[in-house]
């Protein structure tokens, strides 16, 4: 989980064009920590589904999602799991 979490920094660091480094962003607590209202949150997943290939569903949009990196890198490692190499949802 450790390499999607650093990919999830750089990420969130380039879509947010944030004035930091990957390594300072916190793995908690990053809608207080970087300031992230609803906007910007539904960016950074988009650039996330972007980035691991994978499609956030509906339903699952939350405020964890955006507030937790372990969160978010758990979800995104079970969507990348459940999708075959053409990026298809595995039955």
């Amino acid at each position: 989980m450790s390499d999607t979490k650093e990919r999830l920094r750089r990420v969130l660091v380039e879509a947010l064009r944030l004035n930091r480094t990957p390594e300072e962003i916190p793995d908690e607590g990053l809608r207080e920590a970087l300031d992230i209202d609803s906007v910007s949150g539904l960016e950074f997943l988009i650039w996330v589904e972007n980035e691991f290939g994978i499609q956030i569903d509906d339903e699952d949009l939350s405020v964890a999602l955006v507030d937790s990196l372990d969160t978010l890198a758990t979800y995104v490692e079970g969507r990348m799991a459940a999708t075959d190499d053409a990026g298809q949802p595995v039955p």
